[in-house]
């Protein structure tokens, strides 16, 4: 019987027969996509799934346990770290950290807004342009496995989903917490910000970030899987301030006069192409990091798909809430920084989970 050795990053395993492979790939310590060659044709590299399917074999990986038990088992070091509210993972990564100075900036201004004038407002925002110009995240964040035609095919094919998901198929008039996010009752307007606008939004950034892992013929890491989460989300986050440009924006100079509203709409109109889009791309950036993992550990794929929605969706759910409900705009400025830190911290932990999830 032919055997094979396993190919999995830079280690050499084997060899085995195909159905201790088999046995491998249903416990999750091998993946379908590692590559493996024949021992007799050391020429011979495909990937696991090109052997399997060459001997008839078809398997599933077994899920270790329920959703739940998973999670436990994940531990929240590796899901909400202590690390995130101390000041390392501002000294560790001066990448994330420069670019968020950058993406948040707009934020803040705007959260401040109404105790500036409008010379300094003006001149804050010209002052922002001319640093955002310098930073971009093909610069920052490809890693060797990117490439530059699938990132133009992500950014234009994800506003094309999101344009079928809302123009054509109109998934915000099937969402059935439409009209209850300015509720007052936390009870009501947390939850359904939440599942409401943080599931459905997630959902549809990330999906196209998981139609590229899911058809990849090599394995995708981590790394790799945010850069193209946050080029989905900022992608999306463009969609989203055309959309507020041609509604809430525009009904705001409507009901307040021209001259009147005027100076908060083009800060808004500025925060929605820019700033705001940023936000979306951490989000997702945090989804696609969890999706990520679930290819590489296919028995914990329950929770860590759970994970990949249900993190970045409270984020931006909390987010939403407070711009909704609070007076003071200053109180979404943690909630973003959070969001921002924890993207830091996934990054710089993620071969502890690696060694968590290979026990």
């Amino acid at each position: 019987m032919a055997r094979y050795e396993i190919m999995k990053e830079d280690a050499i395993l084997g060899p085995f027969d195909i159905n201790q492979i088999d046995e491998f790939v249903r416990a999750g310590l091998i993946l379908k996509r590692d590559y493996a060659y024949d021992i007799e044709y050391p020429d011979s590299f495909r990937t696991v799934e090109f052997f399997m399917k060459k001997h008839g074999k078809s398997v599933s990986v077994e899920h270790k346990g329920n959703v739940f038990s998973q999670i436990q088992e994940l531990g929240q070091e590796l899901i909400l770290p202590s690390k995130t509210f101390s000041k390392e993972p501002w000294r560790t990564d001066r990448k994330l950290f420069v670019l968020a100075l950058v993406g948040l900036g707009l934020s803040v201004i705007l959260s401040i807004a109404p105790f500036m004038n409008v010379f300094g407002i003006f001149y804050v925002v010209a002052l922002y342009f001319s640093i955002i110009w310098g930073l971009f995240f093909y610069y920052l964040f490809k890693t060797d496995q990117v490439k530059l035609s699938l990132t133009v095919l992500l950014f234009f094919g994800t506003q094309v989903i999101i344009l079928l998901a809302y123009s054509v198929i109109g998934i915000g008039n099937l969402n059935p917490f439409e009209g209850l996010y300015e509720s007052s009752n936390i009870l009501i307007g947390l939850p359904s910000c939440i599942l409401g606008i943080g599931c459905v939004e997630e959902f549809v950034k990330v999906l196209p970030v998981f139609l590229i892992l899911y058809y990849s013929k090599t394995v995708i890491q981590p790394q790799t899987a945010v850069y193209y989460g946050l080029i989905s989300g900022i992608a999306f986050g463009v969609f989203e301030g055309v959309q507020y440009q041609m509604g809430p924006n525009f009904q705001m100079l409507v009901d307040n006069g021209l001259e009147e509203g005027y100076l908060y709409s083009y800060l808004s109109n500025i925060a929605r192409l820019t700033s705001l889009p940023f936000l979306h791309a951490v989000w997702c950036g945090i989804a696609s990091y969890f999706v990520a993992f679930a290819f590489l550990y296919p028995r914990y794929r329950k929770s860590l798909y759970l994970l990949a929605i249900l993190i970045p969706a409270t984020i931006h759910g909390l987010y939403d809430y407070l711009c909704f409900n609070i007076p003071i705009s200053l109180v979404t400025i943690p909630v973003v920084i959070v969001g921002v830190v924890l993207l830091m911290v996934y990054l710089n932990i993620g071969n502890n989970f690696h060694s968590k999830l290979s026990d």
